[in-house]
């Protein structure tokens, strides 16, 4: 199969997104995304060791799977082929015990590297964003199960800023990063990503031994993908979601009949045998 590369597009209705949450609720599990800035201008100090370690503890379920994205002037992940592993390689969290955190935490880079420089923040944002649509994307096209997705961020440039970062924003953006121009298509897109998912932020601030701040940001996003309907011949119009949430939920909802069916009858069956008779006696009266 041939993996297209996803942009943003239509907005959902609620009765999609009702139905794309029963979908990712029925087949189980997460994306989680754990950006870490890897620049030293972050120096991760204990206090933000101790919370990732909270997060990894606490909150990755098995089931889950987790991606690490480390970033500076862009992501840093190695060999990737965009439409199909974006975000790179997941680690699939299957039990939880102490080793398996162990081995999560051990992946995780918890300190800083001279060797990157110059956070690209907005340009991280976008590959992040764009990549976890991907992902989502692409169980559409191979008719899985989608996945609700969460992207924890450790850094301590600014995160959803408008368009065109300036060096008052963020002195740390490469002079030639396309991302400092509002309306490049670098730009446009994040925005676009930044305003088509739906996502519930939450974040805190952490200060550093050198009296510095960075940011430990929690991003939850609806289980959701890329809604795109063309207008199709005989006045019709062809979409992506609804035959997507028809294939998934078909065969639940043919269950779900057959056991109400099932109870309603059983129902009128006990309702029939609790029912008063009643006995009537005719005598015929003989002159």
């Amino acid at each position: 199969m041939t993996l297209t590369k996803i942009s943003p597009g239509q907005q959902i209705t609620p009765r999609q997104q009702f139905g794309l949450n029963l979908v990712s609720k029925l087949s189980g599990g997460r994306d989680v995304i754990l950006a870490i800035d890897l620049t030293e201008s972050v120096g991760l100090n204990n206090e933000g060791r101790i919370r990732l370690r909270q997060i990894v503890e606490n909150s990755i379920k098995p089931g889950d799977y987790i991606y690490i994205v480390p970033f500076a002037q862009d992501v840093v992940l190695g060999a990737i082929t965009p439409s199909v592993n974006p975000l790179g390689t997941p680690v699939r969290y299957i039990r939880r015990n102490q080793e398996s955190i162990e081995d999560l935490l051990a992946r995780i880079p918890l300190t800083s590297d001279s060797n990157y420089y110059g956070t690209d923040i907005q340009r991280a944002e976008l590959r992040i964003y764009q990549g976890i649509a991907q992902i989502n994307h692409n169980r559409l096209q191979k008719k899985q199960a989608i996945k609700p997705q969460s992207i924890v961020w450790l850094t301590d440039a600014p995160l959803f800023t408008e368009p065109g970062i300036t060096s008052k924003v963020w002195i740390e953006t490469p002079a030639d990063s396309p991302l400092r121009i509002a309306d490049s298509p670098e730009s446009q897109e994040r925005h676009a990503w930044m305003k088509i998912l739906p996502i519930h932020k939450r974040s805190l601030s952490i200060t550093t031994p050198e009296n510095k701040l960075y940011t430990l940001a929690v991003y939850d996003i609806y289980p959701t993908v890329q809604e795109f309907c063309t207008p199709a011949p005989g006045n019709q119009e062809t979409c992506l979601v609804n035959p997507y949430l028809r294939q998934q939920l078909w065969t639940p909802s043919l269950i779900l009949l057959l056991i109400l069916g099932s109870l309603f009858g059983s129902a009128f069956k006990l309702h029939r045998l609790h029912r008063k008779w009643e006995l009537h006696i005719y005598i015929e009266e003989h002159e």
